[in-house]
């Protein structure tokens, strides 16, 4: 039989009231608070019995103090003396327990109540979630921003639709945090003006909701991953959640705890700890960036296909499958062609990039045909006018390519609608926009590829516009 469980908790700071409900009730199923760590709470084995609790606050206390103070102390032992028994404590928040049937509370003002709560709150919490709130919007106006500018990259990617969920989660539950608090202590000051102490509402279901819906994400994610074949991807994404994040943490507290045992004061242990932990933050994302370039310049990421050097670097040599090649529009055996096929893919859209591309090492290199095309398959029918918008729209911020799309006749490609590329330098260029049912495709012909024939506007109709990919 197990002596201890851990258990993730989602009660706000100031949830007095359904803390002490429910840690009553974890006694009476025979387990007693023993530790409140900072992810994980920690409760011990005991006889099943009905325990009465009472959450207090010290304002003066700090996540950072080598032990209790001297005031601190006194406050325990006037407890005790009342039969109430330290449980646990983390920071300003106390929580005591009594064995007797009708204890004596420990808290009998609940003007005093209401204010040591309020400062606990503005010492610790508002501070930090304030400054979360920051940060976390300016992420989302980021993200919302990337998303306006180039929604099918965005809602094409696991990764990035991931990313910002977990920012607009972190912003909902540090608004409902904040709010939810504001609210309570508003209507508890002029409760404890009357002489009562108004019960606190917690938000756990909400959290737990985000922390449930954020567990399917990240599996999702990191299935996408994994599964995806990318070397590099899975390797960054295995050191951030394996090394990076677990790493960080450690650190803060074994700073926090080593100053701890050497009784420095809280201040500057605070002040140490956070700058180790900027410094580090950086210095540990140097390295992996780093890292991914020096060995994306020797092939470590490779995979099974082979490599090739040239100039000092090393190069994937890929031969992916591909539904349209050089091959099939020209009359050409060229031997030194790599072949890569990369895929983004969501619940909304998928994206298949292709290219056929000379490899760098190729004599021919500066006259062999190149092909480039992207498939865009829609998955959801609403986003599709969203999709081909972006794309005929892609140009018109950018201050360096003076271009637009144009329409011309479809019915060579097979396709509902087709557009080519325009320079207003240049003229027409060899880059096409075809819209099928269920898909879009941009294509690329490089180099002295010349005039693209009613043939070969035929063939990549019906390799790229009908076939299953």
């Amino acid at each position: 039989m197990r002596k201890t469980k851990r258990r993730l908790e989602g009660f706000s700071f100031y949830d007095r009231t359904g803390l002490e409900k429910h840690l009553t009730k974890m006694a009476e199923q025979g387990w007693l608070l023993e530790k409140i760590g900072q992810f994980l709470w920690t409760y011990r084995k005991i006889e099943p019995k009905h325990l009465t609790f009472c959450t207090c606050c010290f304002p003066k206390a700090s996540a950072f103090d080598s032990g209790p103070s001297e005031e601190q102390e006194t406050f325990y032992d006037f407890c005790q003396h009342s039969g109430w028994v330290l449980a646990a404590s983390s920071a300003q928040l106390q929580v005591f327990y009594n064995e007797r049937p009708d204890p004596v509370p420990i808290e009998t003002d609940p003007v005093l109540e209401v204010e040591a709560i309020h400062r606990s709150v503005k010492k610790s919490m508002l501070p930090s979630l304030l400054l979360q709130l920051v940060v976390t919007t300016i992420n989302v106006v980021m993200y919302v921003s990337q998303l306006l500018d180039d929604p099918v990259r965005v809602l094409a990617s696991t990764s990035s639709l991931f990313v910002g969920f977990c920012w607009l989660e972190v912003v909902l539950l540090t608004l409902t945090e904040i709010i939810g608090y504001l609210r309570w202590h508003h209507k508890a000051v002029l409760a404890a003006e009357r002489g009562e102490f108004l019960e606190t509402k917690s938000h756990r279901k909400l959290t737990t909701g985000c922390l449930i819906l954020l567990g399917v994400g990240l599996v999702y994610f990191l299935a996408d991953i994994l599964s995806s074949g990318n070397r590099m991807n899975i390797t960054i994404t295995m050191i951030m959640f394996c090394v990076y994040t677990p790493g960080l943490f450690l650190l803060a507290n074994g700073v926090k705890n080593f100053l701890k045992r050497r009784k420095a004061s809280a201040r500057f242990n605070m002040v140490v700890t956070i700058g180790v932990i900027i410094v580090a933050a950086y210095a540990f994302a140097g390295v992996i960036v780093f890292g991914t370039l020096f060995g994306s310049a020797r092939g470590w990421f490779t995979g099974d296909e082979g490599t090739y050097q040239y100039h000092g670097q090393t190069f994937e040599l890929h031969q992916d499958e591909l539904p349209l090649t050089v091959e099939d529009l020209l009359d050409v055996h060229y031997e030194d062609y790599t072949r890569e096929r990369r895929v983004e893919e969501s619940i909304f859209l998928a994206q298949l990039e292709m290219e056929q591309r000379p490899r760098f090492d190729a004599a021919d290199y500066k006259v062999m045909p190149r092909l480039e095309y992207t498939i865009t398959m829609v998955k959801v029918p609403f986003l599709y006018d969203l999709c081909l918008d972006t794309f005929l729209h892609q140009w018109d911020d950018d201050w360096y390519w003076d271009s637009s799309y144009v329409p011309v006749d479809a019915a060579p490609w097979s396709a509902l609608e087709a557009y080519q590329e325009h320079d207003e330098e240049y003229g027409l260029q060899n880059q096409y926009l075809l819209c099928y049912s269920d898909r879009i495709v941009e294509i690329q012909f490089y180099y002295d590829w010349g005039e693209v024939t009613p043939e070969q506007m035929a063939v990549t109709g019906q390799r790229l516009g009908r076939t299953k990919l």
